[in-house]
C-alpha cells in the first residue's frame, strides 16, 4: 500500500518539474577525447531528476522487499513453533498415558524446534527408561544438560530417579553425592538419598541424615519414626553376633544414641530384643528395669518375662514390685505367671495367668496356664485350656 504511494508521489514530484525545467536556458557539454557532445540544460536538468527519482523509488521497493521477506519468514517460523509447541503438548500427554514410544518420537522431534528443550528431553529420557533403553535415556539426559547448563540439579535429580527405578544403585548414589555439592539440604536430594541407603542396606548412612531430613521436613512426623526405628533396628541386629556372644558391639551402638533417644520405649524394645538374642541377659535385665522407671511400656514386661535367668525367682521377686502400681495389667499378670512357672512355683503361677486371662484373654496366657496345670497334675484342666487357647489363636 506504501509502495503505491511512493510511485504516486514520485510522478507528482516529476509532472511539477517540468515547467520550471523548461524555462532552464543554456547548453551543457560533455567532452569524450576529441568529441565534445551538447546537451540543452534543461534536458541534463530532466535526466538528473529522473535518475534522483529512479534512485528514491528503488530504494524504497528494495526496503518493501526485506520488509515484506521477514514477515514471510516469521509467519513460517511462527508456524513451526507452534507445531513444535503442540507437539509437546501431544507428547507429554501420551508419556502420562504410558505410550512411551510415541512420546518419546514427538518429544524428541520437536525439541530442536522449541524453547522447552530441558522439559522434551526430559520426558523423553523416561520414555526410553520405560522402554528399557538405557542407553538412548541417557543420551537425552546429556541433550538435557546441555540445553539447560544451570538446570543441574533437575536434570541431576531426574537421571538419579531413572537410576533408582532401574535398580542401578551405585550409579544414582554417585549423581546424589554430586548434587550434594550443589544443594546438601535440598529436600528431595535427602530423600532418594534416603531410598538409595535403603535399597543398599547402608543403615549407618541412613542414620547419619536423619537429622537432616527430620530438619528439612522431608518425611512426616509419622513415617520418620518408622525409619529411625527401622535403622537402630537393622545396626542392632547387625552387631549380633552368633560366633562371638557379648562382644560389646550392641552396647558400643547404644551409647552412640543420643539421650532423648534412649528413652524412646521403641528404641529401648529394640536393644533390648538384641541383647537377649545376644545372650547378653544382664544388660537387658538392667535396661527393661531402668526404662521402665521412667515410662511404663507392656511390650517391655513382655520381654522381661522371657530373660533366660538362672534364677527366675529373682526376676519375679522385682516383677511383684511393679504390682502395685499396676494390679490390673494383664501383661504384667501374664509376667508373674510366666516366671512363676520357671521358679516352678505351679499354684502361683495359676493364680496370676488366670487373672491376666480374666481382664484380657491371650493365647500365650491359656498355653502357659496349661502348662501350669499340666505341672500341678491337672491334665484334664491342661486339655481344656489348652483347646481355648488354640480357639482364640484361630480366631484372631
Amino acid at each position: 500500500m506504501k509502495l503505491r504511494w511512493y510511485l504516486l508521489a514520485g510522478l507528482f514530484i516529476g509532472l511539477l518539474s517540468v515547467p520550471f525545467v523548461r524555462n532552464i536556458k543554456g547548453s551543457t557539454y560533455i567532452l569524450f577525447d576529441k568529441t565534445a557532445i551538447e546537451f540543452q540544460n534543461y534536458f541534463a536538468v530532466t535526466v538528473l531528476i529522473i535518475a534522483a527519482l529512479v534512485l528514491w523509488l528503488g530504494w524504497i521497493l528494495i526496503r518493501y522487499l526485506l520488509t515484506t521477506s521477514n514477515k514471510t519468514l516469521g509467519w513460517f517460523g511462527g508456524r513451526k513453533s507452534l507445531k513444535a509447541r503442540q507437539q509437546t503438548i501431544d507428547g507429554m500427554i501420551a508419556l502420562s498415558e504410558g505410550h512411551w514410544k510415541t512420546a518419546e518420537g514427538l518429544l524428541s522431534k520437536s525439541a530442536s524446534a522449541n524453547n522447552t528443550k530441558l522439559i522434551n528431553y526430559l520426558g523423553a529420557a523416561r520414555a526410553a527408561q520405560y522402554q528399557g533403553d538405557i542407553k538412548q535415556r541417557d543420551h537425552y539426559l546429556k541433550l538435557a544438560a546441555n540445553s539447560e547448563p544451570e538446570a543441574q540439579m533437575a536434570v541431576g535429580l531426574t537421571q538419579v530417579e531413572l537410576q533408582i527405578g532401574s535398580k542401578e544403585y551405585e550409579s544414582a548414589l554417585a549423581g546424589l553425592n554430586h548434587l550434594k555439592t550443589i544443594n546438601a539440604n535440598h529436600p528431595f536430594v535427602l530423600k532418594l538419598l534416603h531410598k538409595v541407603y535403603v535399597n543398599l542396606n547402608d543403615w549407618k548412612a541412613i542414620i547419619e541424615i536423619l537429622p537432616k531430613i527430620k530438619k528439612h521436613g522431608v518425611f512426616d512426623e509419622e513415617y520418620f519414626q518408622k525409619l529411625e526405628l527401622e535403622a537402630w533396628r537393622q545396626r542392632f541386629n547387625r552387631a549380633k553376633s552368633s560366633e562371638t556372644k557379648g562382644n560389646g558391639k550392641i552396647f558400643g551402638l547404644w551409647e552412640e544414641l543420643h539421650r532423648s533417644l534412649k528413652k524412646d520405649p521403641c528404641i529401648v524394645k529394640v536393644y533390648v530384643t538384641a541383647l537377649l538374642e545376644d545372650e547378653q541377659t544382664d544388660l537387658a535385665e538392667q535396661t527393661i528395669k531402668q526404662s521402665l522407671k521412667q515410662e511404663w511400656d507392656n511390650e517391655l514386661v513382655s520381654l522381661y518375662a522371657t530373660i533366660n535367668s538362672n534364677n527366675p525367682s529373682k526376676l519375679l521377686s522385682h516383677a511383684e514390685q511393679w504390682l502395685k502400681a499396676n494390679p490390673a495389667n494383664a501383661e504384667l499378670l501374664y509376667c508373674l505367671g510366666y516366671l512363676s512357672l520357671k521358679s516352678k512355683l505351679w499354684g502361683k503361677a495359676s493364680n496370676y495367668l488366670e487373672q491376666s486371662i480374666e481382664i484380657s484373654a491371650s493365647a500365650k496366657a491359656f498355653y502357659a496356664l496349661a502348662q501350669s496345670y499340666e505341672q500341678s497334675g491337672h491334665p484334664i484342666n491342661a486339655q481344656e485350656t489348652y483347646q481355648k487357647g488354640l480357639k482364640l489363636a484361630a480366631n484372631s
